[in-house]
């Protein structure tokens, strides 16, 4: 098939128009979007587009060093000013590399597949000082590194956590920050935020390795980043003065702090030195501080760069593919993808695209019920509206209101009403219309009372819609409209759930899913509908009062044959063919709505989760049975969707058989003949609806737009924009003028030069919100093909020049789920052999040995191992390297937290580690909870735990009363309920633990289970994930809801839960291997159980001694 190639004069002004507005931009006297500069005597270098450039201390003579679309960054100039260092993700992976400041071939010196992220040079210039987290156990800062410019192993400096920081001159001290900002998008992450005040504030740390002397400079609740020395003083940036993050100066002598530059509105974002001045960003902006004069001066640099992302070019959309249906006799498919509406031929015929609006989103097409119009919605002119077009897109479109004029919503198409007279949709305010397609004027239909959607089905006359309705309690009414009436009437009795309404092309039947236990699974933020089945039956509703129910038995009779009427004197006799189509035409749904739930039959199904039913042309009800919620644990690279199955209930049988497996979703013809389905792996297949699917596949090859990167990338700023104004759960937005921040951040958007640079725009521009959870990123960015390097799930150290293996992590041998490659049983590895060779080549100190173990994950390895480092003991075993370990690595710390709480407290004590309120910390707690509820007391540790679900079952338990007691002639007393702690409890809390991790220690606290230890947490409890994608598949996460206290007070976001005890994570005692917040829990706890007087009874009272008794 071939695609119909749109005009080539509107292709040919595209390109030229496109070329115009990039050229403009570039060629204006500065180019902004600079960032991550460093500077070197009378050279800077920076990034701009992904690449690094320098140029002459005035923005003179700009020269670009890279041209790779990988993305380089974090550029240092080396002490000498000759290297630059940079990290870099050309291999699909960031890592460290260092090149001449004056350009050539860069050298990488790490090739671990964890980041390594570049933070300067060592004092000396001879390593490359980075922060890796591969060797991590716990957090979500990494560990200082350095790196020979020679190559080798990179050295670990220190067990503390470091994320960014400098060297001092002389080498002996360090100035650093132990974690990041919640505010990572200066970083490179997601997320905005600027003033945040949470407990992943970072703050200024000065350590002294020699004499473990460190000290902290003040502040607490502000972001101090960014550390630097000139001369002895440290530097940095901070927003300690509430409004812009500004350049500080700290005398090291004095402790005197003092603010160097007054920038504003934009932050410093990022800043380098030489030593003796000071060059940053500030709102795309380079700019030279000099600390002597404290003057600033604007390096203004235009450059104009061949940049790949801005070419624009025709792409294949066909894993862009947001919606699918099919034309109502199966001729045609109607796809959305990126923005475009396509129509794509099952037989004959070539692929539409109906849209071709470069720089508009068109989505959620819908193929009319007689197959003459498309309808679909697109945000031309800035603002949501309907399109109604021809199948061809021949004729003039409509394009009709969906809402009142500047409506803040967003709306989403659900169906054709009234046989073609009607649309239906909803908006993002949970609210149902209906649109009269001749008057362009729209009804509402109803209201859901919370966040639920609407699942609908119209009948083949187009007289009734039926539609689901969730209620206060939290569960869904079938519901029915009529069209000509405009009234609706409520089926269901509210005391159960009802789910995908679905009419047979016959008008006499509805069907529907029903659950009745699905109570507890209802609210899904709720940590206690993990593991609860959804378990619905499907059922009939006979439509009429004269209607029979499709279950009804056959007898076997013969049926008398009814003469057909004579035609009257003087009229012809109907052909066959007219008579066929006025029977078709005479479909009339007829619902009696008296009595009406008491014609609702069950199928004789076993209840299940069910979804997405629909009735073919011949009477078959075809439906989804999708896996169960819950937790379960998947080989690595298995979909547990893969489940899903699609069945087809056959009536004259009374049984249902799959018809097809791995379902992703599916949908059928208006005519009830054909079936589209997207499976589980996005491959789109269609089918005639059958006893038996043969599917085939759908062609997409011409599925394939042409695409402007400019023309999208301004209407994804401009939707991002939107969302935020329409999904945020303020509608005021904390009465920020947010126009105002449009149309300060738009004239940015023309310095964009890549997908990349435009999410970090993004970012910028909604964190001036200053909530958590407000994130974007991805979309149509370069991605780099990763190179699988394998890991041996060992610590490795260089000793006596070899490579010697400190520690093997066994993962746990038994669990299929933690690799562990040294610990396989029958290889005979262990701790203290060496590692001479591997695959035949010999390994030295001089090597990295993760550059001979590149493209090796899940693949075999032959390793020579010496138990003495001479080739005289060598063996040779052949193993799987693994492609992470940082679940080997933190298991392993678990347990080591575990067993040492277990030998200080003399078994006392027990400690539960809960990773996140989500599937995995559910399974945490249930494994080692309850396997230590023999223990008088316990410590819950939620250091870093990165939330989810609100953890109401955690508290649940831990609240648990003792009621009972009971005595087994033999063995030991039980009581009820079992599995509870009833002693001393105490919460382990930080600044790495969030959203549902800031929620858990609020609940402890609340409940009065105990006191927290620790530090403050993250400070993130608003909700995400109502709105859309974004055009080119890019995420963004609207806050839309938000926790408030009993007393009625927003707390917690941008503040976090503070501790009832505050220990820090102290660098020193960690370097020596101690954990001072365990050690401070432990006391806590041990100190609570000298006073602590049982509760449960461990022993039977005295046997009766009477009958009766």
């Amino acid at each position: 098939m071939t695609f119909i190639k749109p005009n080539k004069t509107a292709i040919l002004a595209s390109l030229l128009a496109s070329t115009a507005l990039g050229s403009a931009a570039m060629a204006q006297d500065q180019t902004l979007m600079l960032s991550q500069p460093d500077i070197a005597g009378d050279r800077i270098a920076f990034v701009y587009a992904g690449d690094i450039w320098t140029a002459d201390l005035d923005g003179a003579h700009p020269h670009r060093l890279t041209s790779h679309p990988a993305n380089e960054g974090r550029v240092h100039f080396s002490p000498d000013g000759k290297m630059l260092a940079f990290s870099a993700d050309y291999d699909g992976n960031q890592d460290v590399y260092v090149m001449s400041a004056t350009g050539g071939q860069p050298k990488r010196l790490t090739f671990h597949p964890g980041r390594d992220r570049v933070t300067g040079w060592s004092a000396d210039g001879k390593s490359v000082v980075f922060s890796s987290s591969r060797e991590n156990r716990f957090g979500r800062s990494g560990q200082l590194y350095h790196v020979s410019l020679d190559g080798g192993l990179p050295v670990k400096q220190m067990e503390a956590r470091f994320f960014a920081g400098s060297w001092s001159p002389d080498g002996k001290t360090l100035a650093y920050i132990p974690n990041g900002p919640a505010y990572n998008a200066l970083y490179g992450g997601s997320s905005g935020w600027r003033q945040y005040r949470g407990g992943a504030t970072p703050s200024v740390s000065i350590m002294t390795p020699a004499t473990n002397k460190v000290v902290n400079i003040a502040g607490d609740r502000i972001n101090d980043l960014n550390p630097m020395w000139v001369g002895d003083d440290v530097w940095f940036l901070s927003d300690r003065d509430n409004q812009s993050l500004n350049l500080y100066r700290y005398d090291s002598k004095t402790s005197a702090l003092t603010q160097q530059t007054h920038e504003g509105p934009w932050d410093v974002r990022s800043a380098g030195t030489d030593g003796t001045q000071i060059v940053f960003e500030a709102g795309g902006r380079l700019k030279r501080f000099d600390p002597q004069s404290g003057t600033t001066t604007e390096i203004k640099i235009s450059i104009n760069p061949d940049l790949e992302q801005l070419r624009p070019k025709w792409k294949k959309l066909g894993k862009q593919i947001s919606a699918i249906g099919l034309s109502p006799s199966a001729k045609r498919a109607v796809i959305t993808a990126r923005g475009e509406v396509f129509t794509v031929p099952l037989e004959d015929g070539s692929t539409r695209n109906l849209t071709g609006t470069d720089g508009v989103r068109e989505f959620g097409a819908l193929w009319s019920p007689k197959g003459d119009k498309i309808a679909y919605i697109n945000d031309k002119d800035g603002a949501y509206h309907l399109v109604i077009t021809d199948q061809r897109a021949e004729k003039s479109t409509r394009r009709l209101a969906l809402g009142p004029t500047g409506a803040k919503a967003f709306y989403t198409l659900l169906n054709w009403g009234g046989n073609g007279t009607h649309i239906l949709y909803h908006d993002n305010h949970l609210n149902l219309y209906t649109l009269d397609l001749a008057s362009g004027t729209y009804k509402k239909i109803a209201t859901n009372t919370r966040r639920a959607g609407f699942a609908t089905s119209v009948s083949s006359d187009g007289a009734w819609l039926a539609y689901t309705l969730e209620q206060p309690n939290f569960l869904a009414d079938l519901m029915l409209y009529n069209f000509a009436s405009g009234q609706s009437t409520q089926v269901s009795d509210g005391m159960s759930d009802i789910g995908s309404p679905a009419f047979s092309p016959d008008g006499k039947t509805l069907y529907f899913t029903a659950s009745t236990n699905s109570g507890p699974t209802q609210v899904g933020l709720d940590m206690s509908s993990q593991e609860r089945p959804y378990r619905a039956g499907i059922y009939a509703l006979v439509l009429s009062a004269k209607g029979k129910s499709p279950l009804l038995p056959k007898t076997g009779d013969e049926e008398a044959k009814k003469e057909k009427a004579k035609p009257a004197k003087g009229k012809k006799k109907k052909s066959a063919k007219a008579d066929k189509s006025e029977e078709k035409k005479k479909v009339v749904t007829k619902i009696d709505l008296a009595g009406l739930s008491d014609r609702i039959v069950a199928l004789p199904l076993p209840e299940r989760n069910y979804d997405t039913l629909s009735v073919s042309k011949k009477g078959a009800l075809y439906y989804v049975e999708r896996t169960q919620p819950g937790i379960t644990n998947e080989p690595r690279g298995k979909n547990p969707q893969a489940a899903n199955v699609l069945k087809r209930f056959d009536f004259e049988e009374k049984e249902s058989k799959t018809v097809s497996r791995q379902i992703g979703s599916y949908s059928m013809s208006a005519d009830g003949t054909h079936l589209i389905i997207r499976k589980v792996n996005n491959k789109i297949v269609t089918a005639k609806a059958g006893e038996k699917l043969k599917p085939e596949a759908l062609d997409l090859g011409g599925v394939k737009a042409f695409i402007d990167p400019r023309h999208e990338w301004e209407q994804i700023f401009e939707e991002v924009w939107r969302m935020e104004r329409d999904f945020f759960y303020d509608p005021n937005m904390h009465g920020l003028d947010w126009q105002a921040i449009h149309d300060r951040y738009k004239p940015l958007l023309a310095h964009v030069g890549r997908r990349e640079d435009l999410n970090a725009l993004l970012s910028e521009m909604i964190g001036e919100m200053q909530v958590g959870h407000n994130r974007v990123g991805r979309g149509d960015v370069h991605n780099e093909p990763r190179t699988s390097t394998g890991l041996l799930g060992a610590d490795l150290r260089i000793e006596n020049g070899q490579y010697r293996i400190k520690t093997i992590y066994n993962g746990e041998n038994w669990n299929p789920f933690l690799d562990a490659p040294l610990a396989e049983p029958g290889l005979g590895v262990k701790a203290g052999d060496y590692i001479l060779a591997i695959n035949g080549r010999p390994l030295s100190a001089s090597d990295n040995i993760f550059a001979l173990l590149e493209g090796s994950s899940g693949e075999q390895v032959s390793l020579k191992i010496s138990s003495s480092g001479n080739a005289s003991d060598a063996r040779t075993v052949i193993v799987e390297p693994t492609g992470s370990e940082r679940q080997l690595r933190h298991w392993a710390w678990v347990e080591s937290n575990r067993k040492w709480v277990d030998a200080q407290s003399g078994g006392k004590v027990g400690y539960v580690y809960l990773p996140n309120t989500a599937g995995a910390g559910y399974a945490y707690f249930n494994r080692m909870m309850f396997a230590q509820t023999d223990k008088e007391a316990m410590i819950f540790d939620e250091r870093t735990n990165g939330g989810g679900q609100a953890a109401n079952y955690i508290i649940d338990v831990l609240r648990r009363v003792y009621l009972s007691g009971w005595k087994d002639r033999d063995g030991k007393v039980y009581n009820t309920p079992g599995g509870a702690i009833y002693g001393p409890k105490v919460m382990m809390i930080d600044q790495d633990a969030g959203s549902g991790g800031d929620y858990m220690p609020y609940a402890f606290r609340f409940t009065g289970l105990g006191k927290l230890v620790g530090t403050r947490t993250w400070g993130g409890l608003i909700g995400i994930s109502a709105n859309p994608p974004l055009i080119d598949g890019g995420f963004l996460t609207v806050p839309f809801f938000r926790f408030f206290t009993p007393a009625g007070e927003w707390r917690v976001e941008n503040e976090g839960v503070a501790p009832d005890i505050r220990v820090e994570l102290d660098p020193i005692a960690y370097n020596a291997g101690q954990d001072t917040q365990l050690e401070r829990a432990l006391q806590e706890v041990m100190d609570g159980l000298k006073t602590y007087q049982p509760k449960d009874l461990k022993t039977a009272p005295p046997y009766p001694t009477k009958i009766g008794h």
